[in-house]
């Protein structure tokens, strides 16, 4: 697949933007943001890899220019959730038969005191996670 291909999809091909480039870019919206805000995976060059994940792209033009927009995840300081990721068992309902539920996200979030959660819709909101599973 090619990387407009990557694009029209909505993801961020690493040989359109190579992790340099894109760490660069990333600071300079690191230091544009307001107080309270931060990129969700900090600015160092070692977790640029995670942004090829997070990034969402589209791409807008004419016959003679195209710009590439990237929608870079943010997070707040007042917002603290583990990321789970989602996997869905198969469960015995007779003897013989199973049922699996088909899921409409793949991962979930999760407040530190537990009693809140989000979706993946709401996941590239929020500030600090970890990755476990």
């Amino acid at each position: 697949m090619d990387a407009m291909q990557y694009v029209l999809l909505g993801k961020l091909p690493i040989n359109l933007l190579n992790p340099v480039t894109l760490h660069n870019i990333l600071k300079n919206v690191s230091s544009q943001l307001p107080e309270g805000y931060e990129l969700i995976a900090w600015n160092k060059i070692e977790n640029v890899h995670l942004y090829y994940e997070l990034i969402k792209v589209a791409i807008f033009g004419d016959a003679h220019h195209a710009k590439l927009i990237l929608q870079v995840p943010l997070s707040s300081t007042n917002y603290r959730f583990v990321l789970f990721r989602v996997i869905a068992l198969p469960t015995r309902i007779l003897n013989d038969t199973f049922v699996q539920y088909s899921l409409d996200f793949l991962y979930i979030g999760i407040n530190g005191i537990q009693r809140n959660y989000c979706n993946e819709c709401n996941i590239l909101s929020f500030k600090n996670y970890v990755l476990n599973g």
